[in-house]
């Protein structure tokens, strides 16, 4: 068999993917700065080896391109938006207080990649692999939250004011928007607004 310079260079690179090391991550860093700072268009694969201090030949070992690079890029930030829901050990038996853990971990993940968030749901209107990704995202989150407040329903002395898929919706579209508003606030302001949403929550919620 034949193997040619390009599918040579794409078995190579999707190794690399696999073998998630330093110099990948780096990349995904300064893309990450780049794609933030500068938006998706003004980014380019020139701009972002510069900011990760590597040639091209590096950049391209890697991802074949800056759509690329954005897709990893987004799926880094939606893994740890789903990330933040998960809480393990003693904590997760108190059930008020895994609501406040997760509550602040999802809204500080929010203020952390907000530029970036709000590309991904630009891009998830333009570009199919990111729509579903970010539609994917989004579900599951739900999902989650749903089957969060219908346990703490079930076990906790509790009046919802509302079916609990309503107040997961709610609360989901709180801390994405909500949140994502205040990237550019003081850390102040950042920490009112995630206590504020904590109160709301257990309120939303029923607890006393």
């Amino acid at each position: 068999m034949i193997v040619t310079t390009s599918e040579a260079q794409e078995r190579a690179r999707s190794a690399r993917k696999s073998n998630d090391g330093p110099r990948r991550r780096e990349l995904l860093r300064a893309a990450s700065t780049c794609f933030a700072e500068l938006g998706y268009d003004r980014t380019t694969v020139e701009v972002i080896t510069t900011e990760a201090e590597v040639s091209r030949a590096t950049f391209y070992a890697y991802f074949s391109s800056k759509e690329e690079v954005f897709h990893a890029v987004a799926a880094d930030v939606c893994e740890e938006f789903l990330a933040s829901q998960h809480v393990e050990g003693p904590a997760s038996e108190d059930l008020r207080e895994v609501l406040r853990t997760t509550t602040k971990a999802f809204v500080e993940a929010v203020y952390a990649n907000g530029r970036v968030l709000e590309l991904i749901r630009h891009r998830a209107r333009l570009d199919p692999e990111v729509g579903r990704s970010w539609t994917t995202v989004q579900t599951r989150l739900t999902r989650r939250y749903t089957r969060f407040i219908e346990r703490i329903n079930d076990t906790c002395d509790v009046t919802p004011c509302a079916p609990p898929a309503r107040i997961a919706q709610t609360l989901a579209d709180a801390q994405l928007a909500g949140a994502a508003r205040l990237v550019d606030a003081t850390a102040r302001e950042q920490r009112r607004y995630t206590a504020d949403l904590m109160a709301i929550s257990e309120r939303l919620i029923g607890f006393a």
